[in-house]
């Protein structure tokens, strides 16, 4: 998953053109749009509670499962709400949408690098590490997309402050989408209050990883490489730095030949080539997905397969959480 920040700004760089098209009216389908632009990330961070960590494998399963039934799902639960549920439960599908199609356009270059990585024989640094390397590459573009999008740092924008804002009742919608999607896709029913625990839990997260000094991130790497034993943090491979910067050393911007790890296709797209692709299809994306007739022969014509992976996957696959 591209983080937090270059999810926010890809879609308020597309924001005024929904607008017009989805005909958002209220703050509060506005906040929807933006929030799903997160997409599922937020699940993953269900595991710091403990009432509810058993649900943030949906996470997972969600970015794995076939993107024509995610999407042909998550449309059909907005459309049986009614009223003011149904119009922010549409925006944040439009947002979800959105967050599909960056994540399916960008995670094959972060996982290319990923690979690379992980696979070059540095001592400690292997599979095992994974995770914490994709953190860091995707920290590396958060901090490169803020400043070249706005000319600020984490200084000024503060993750935890600009993303994640909705009210109660928005969420109480959007728990009411993931409840109804998840029903159809996985034939599993979750906690009714997931997704709006998922977005208490990530905004208490960032907050926690906010340290623009770098004097908390070091403190809390520290410990967490003690107690878990590990060599490499995930706290500290994804609390944002100030890098007043509009490159990265992951952005190819020198366009050399790299393979997508999933359909083996060679390319020399740089990161914001394909960032400013995803930007250009936004809008037909978003008109296709929200069409009367849309099947899921149309979802699947759509999606081209692609889960948020970025890796074809034809719908009918069960994905085991």
């Amino acid at each position: 998953m591209p983080a937090i920040l270059t999810h926010d700004l890809f879609g308020r760089g597309v924001l005024e053109d929904a607008t017009a098209l989805l005909n958002l009216r209220t703050t509060a389908e506005r906040d929807a749009f933006l929030l799903g632009n997160q997409g599922p990330d937020p699940l993953f961070y269900l595991v710091v509670d403990p009432l509810m960590h058993k649900w943030s494998p949906l996470g997972n399963a969600l970015h794995d499962a076939a993107p024509a039934e995610v999407l042909l799902a998550m449309r059909e639960a907005a459309l049986r709400l009614e009223g003011r549920e149904r119009s922010v439960a549409r925006a944040y599908v439009a947002g979800f949408a959105c967050h599909w199609l960056l994540d399916s356009t960008l995670h094959p270059l972060i996982y290319w690098w990923q690979n690379g990585l992980t696979s070059a024989g540095v001592e400690g640094l292997d599979e095992s590490a994974g995770s914490r390397v994709h953190a860091e590459i995707e920290r590396d573009f958060d901090e490169m997309v803020l400043f070249a999008t706005t000319g600020r740092t984490v200084e000024r924008w503060r993750p935890h402050e600009r993303a994640l804002a909705a009210s109660r009742a928005t969420l109480a919608a959007i728990d009411k989408l993931y409840f109804y999607a998840t029903l159809w896709i996985f034939e599993r029913a979750i906690d009714p209050r997931t997704f709006s625990t998922a977005v208490h839990e990530f905004r208490l997260v960032q907050r926690v990883f906010d340290s623009p000094s770098g004097r908390k991130r070091a403190v809390l790497s520290t410990a967490e490489r003690l107690v878990c034993r590990e060599r490499f943090s995930l706290v500290g491979s994804m609390s944002h730095r100030v890098r007043p910067e509009d490159t990265s050393d992951f952005d190819n911007r020198d366009h050399r030949p790299w393979e997508n790890p999933f359909t083996h296709e060679v390319s020399t797209a740089s990161f914001w080539d394909l960032y400013d692709g995803a930007h250009a299809r936004a809008l037909t994306t978003l008109d296709e997905l929200l069409a009367p007739e849309l099947d899921l022969d149309a979802a699947r014509a759509l999606t081209a397969d692609l889960n948020f992976e970025g890796d074809p996957t034809p719908p009918g696959e069960k994905i085991a959480w």
